[in-house]
């Protein structure tokens, strides 16, 4: 009975016209909707034939990302490394061996877009159908999170531009307004967004980088050693680190309409040089933006008053009115960097259960637009601890999840023919979820163990220098990466999935 159920449901779901959801009449979609092109599925695998309308070119797998990350939330995590007290070149070496190793998850997890599944439907193949759950639960705690502190990053130069006169929280909402509308007509239209949409946030780095040379400096002003000199490296690791694998669970998303023969390497070195080109460039301009505090007490009082928006508009003040210009295309650039996080949010929302792919995915957008705009708007007085304790968390959650999904992916699934794909809504077919559970548990516990926030020190974090350092992390893949293989082989054993 259960594998007619599952024959049966497969078809269904093959059968869809393209563009609408087999849990839902073709004769819902309306003439402008359907002029528009505006998206109705949801999180209903892409089949073969699916692909062969709107079909996506492996090059936007790079253009998507190269938007995303050409961004002043981009040049925000970059200059973190200077408030921790590191000088530039230390800080651009973080920056440069981080990124080289942390961008290839997300751009190997890209690859499972093949599939025609998104990603958070895909871990129920390593979380189980009910454990999952977990995975649904903080992917949408991290897009909000993301949302709302991309959403500060471009209002604070709006802030800083405007000389306060155009408050955060009011910049928070006219961002995540054009995002939403971008996310509700769906993914052929941000596609074409985003073809262009990283040519200008490069043209006003490049500009930044110009104008504000004379003010920047590589000179070590740092008296520290040792134990304390290791704690603000190994904390500032952390957060470049968090803000690579932040992509982690969206990743595929944007990939679902590619033709299933598309080699998968060009998906992954699409998706690596479209992380890693823009986040490296801005980061380290980030992080020498910072430095011209260091010489300079105008620029010092900026960064105080208005934050990395400070630094852009010090920079870019000999432009005069250009520079005023290009600083509002350095607000717009948290636009498309959104877009990852409003669009998914919507995705991962769906994977609750049978009900929850019932919702429109345009409700669902609406819902994650509406709770980016209460949390950007209160996380905005904090926002530098905000900042450095979301990357943290996030960080140590997509360890977890990157973990299990790779363990399962070799270990128990022998590489991509392991997987059964017209299962994935199937409970019957699909493991429940206990031996990621478990894994999920110690993984936090790990964390827990070696986090530095701004509210939270762990014990094992505290014996590195005076004020202690960042090694959640490490800790995190340790803990969840040795129990999860013998969880899943006590699984296995005696549920057979």
């Amino acid at each position: 009975m259960a594998t007619m159920e599952h024959d049966k449901r497969s078809s269904v779901e093959k059968s869809a016209p393209d563009g609408v959801s087999a849990f839902e009449p073709e004769d819902r979609r309306s003439w402008i909707m359907s002029k528009l092109q505006i998206e109705m599925k949801g999180i209903e695998r892409v089949t073969d034939e699916d692909r062969q309308h709107n079909t996506t070119k492996f090059w936007n797998a790079c253009t998507f990302w190269m938007s995303a990350n050409m961004a002043v939330a981009t040049l925000n995590v970059g200059s973190l490394g200077g408030a921790l007290g590191l000088p530039f070149w230390d800080s651009f070496a973080v920056i440069l061996v981080i990124n080289v190793v942390a961008n290839l998850l997300p751009a190997w997890t890209a690859a499972f877009g093949l599939t025609g599944l998104r990603m958070t439907t895909f871990s129920r193949y390593s979380f189980g159908y009910w454990g999952n759950i977990l995975v649904v639960i903080f992917s949408m705690i991290a897009t909000t999170g993301w949302n709302a502190i991309n959403s500060i990053s471009g209002a604070v130069v709006l802030n800083a531009l405007s000389d306060g006169q155009c408050p955060t929280w009011a910049g928070v909402i006219i961002i995540c307004t054009v995002v939403w509308v971008i996310c509700a007509l769906g993914i052929s239209w941000i596609h074409r967004l985003d073809v262009f949409a990283w040519i200008p946030p490069l043209i006003v780095w490049c500009a930044a980088a110009g104008t504000g040379a004379s003010h920047l400096t590589g000179a070590d002003h740092s008296t520290t050693s040792g134990a304390n000199k290791a704690a603000p490296v190994l904390t500032f690791m952390a957060s470049i680190f968090s803000f690579a694998v932040s992509w982690i669970n969206c990743s595929a998303d944007y990939n679902v309409r590619m033709p299933v023969n598309t080699p998968r390497w060009k998906i992954f070195s699409a998706t690596y040089v479209g992380i890693f080109v823009p986040t490296v460039l801005v980061q380290t301009l980030g992080a020498a933006l910072y430095s011209g505090t260091l010489n300079n007490p105008k620029w010092k009082a900026a960064y105080g008053e208005y934050g990395v928006g400070g630094l852009l508009k010090s920079a870019l003040e000999p432009a005069g009115g250009f520079g005023k210009f290009l600083m509002i295309l350095a607000a717009l650039s948290a636009i498309p960097n959104n877009i990852p996080n409003n669009y998914s949010f919507a995705l991962h929302a769906q994977n609750f259960g049978p009900w929850a792919i019932r919702i429109p995915r345009v409700v669902l957008v609406t819902f994650g637009f509406v709770a980016a705009i209460v949390v950007g708007a209160c996380a905005a007085e904090y926002f530098d601890d905000t900042l450095q304790t979301l990357l943290s968390v996030i960080g140590y959650w997509t360890i977890i999840h990157i973990t299990l999904v790779v363990q399962e992916h070799f270990m128990f699934r022998g590489g991509w023919k392991g997987y059964d794909l017209d299962a994935w809504n199937d409970p019957l077919y699909l493991p429940f979820g206990w031996a990621a559970i478990g894994a999920f548990g110690f993984g936090f516990l790990g964390a827990a163990m070696g986090m530095k926030v701004a509210w939270y020190v762990g014990p094992i974090a505290k014996l590195i220098g005076d004020s202690g350092a960042n090694i959640g992390h490490e800790l995190t893949f340790a803990f969840c990466g040795i129990v999860f293989p013998l969880f899943r082989w006590l699984e296995k054993r005696y549920t057979g999935r």
